[in-house]
């Protein structure tokens, strides 16, 4: 191996002093650089060329041409040891055309989606698919949205968090937002996520909170000695009850997307069979 990375070496630089020399050499063949032998399997270096074009510093070149030839002695190995193993009884020819068949087909169809699939989803057909599929969607375990707010207990008497969380969101959200925000150590201002119940009643003391104790626009207040735990839940949904639409929706959008690529592909093979049998390109000898 290292005689023939330095051949390529040699062939490199030879290369660069001809195309600085005024008069044109006259044009030699070289005899073709054998890199690796697998078997019957041979890589030339003519083979690979290509794919070292963008190195002009010479080492770089030679390491990448190690790294190509053991690449590829190695997929070689790999595909002697699948000639071993692969059935005496198979026939290659007509497993290339089945898969040639395959592909043209993907092909197709997926030529056929990207020009004419109606990718727009209206909420009117998320809604016709949620009516539709409720019983689906049932939860495993219960969900809810809202705000969560984990603070330090108010060292001075003047703070009046509590006293205005009482109001919220009705009223006060802006002060709580702001106040929470600096002063929080966790803070959910986003109601629009949905998170796992399970997972909301670990944030509050142990043994505090319970699942079944939270209820759809009812506020919990908990503490402990350093901290208060606030909680506001705009929508609860327990374990087994049906999945609001908004936790579904990515899930129904791709679904209906679905569905829309079977109907129209099935819709234009049968344009395709009714007009080639209209136009009798199509013989059917058993009927």
């Amino acid at each position: 191996m290292k005689g023939v990375l330095f051949y390529i070496a040699v062939f490199c630089v030879g290369s660069l002093v001809a195309c600085k020399s005024e008069s044109p050499p006259e044009e030699v063949v070289p005899e073709p650089v054998l890199l690796a032998q697998v078997f019957n399997y041979k890589l030339y270096y003519s083979d690979i060329k290509e794919l070292i074009q963008g190195y002009e510093n010479e080492r770089d070149s030679i390491q990448q041409v190690r790294s190509l030839t053991e690449h590829w002695v190695r997929d070689r190995l790999i595909l002697v040891e699948a000639e071993k193993k692969f059935p005496k009884e198979a026939n290659m020819e007509q497993l290339l055309e089945d898969y040639r068949q395959s592909l043209l087909r993907h092909f197709f169809e997926q030529k056929t989606l990207e020009e004419q699939l109606d990718t727009v989803i209206t909420e009117a057909d998320l809604l016709t698919y949620y009516e539709a599929n409720k019983e689906l969607h049932r939860l495993q375990s219960g969900i809810l949205r809202g705000y969560y707010f984990k603070i330090k207990r108010p060292e001075s008497k003047k703070d009046n968090i509590l006293k205005l969380w009482k109001g919220f969101p009705q009223k006060n959200r802006d002060e709580i937002l702001s106040y929470t925000l600096a002063n929080g150590l966790t803070n959910w201002s986003d109601s629009s996520e949905w998170h796992e119940m399970k997972m909301v009643t670990q944030l509050f003391p142990e043994g505090t909170l319970s699942p079944g104790a939270i209820r759809s626009n009812q506020s919990v207040m908990r503490e402990d000695r350093d901290y208060i735990y606030l909680l506001y839940p705009l929508e609860v949904y327990q374990e087994n009850d049906v999945a609001p639409l908004d936790r579904i929706r990515e899930h129904a959008a791709r679904f209906i997307l679905h569905q829309r690529e079977l109907e129209l592909l099935e819709k234009i093979k049968k344009e395709i069979y009714d007009r080639d049998i209209q136009d009798e390109r199509v013989k059917i000898y058993n009927e």
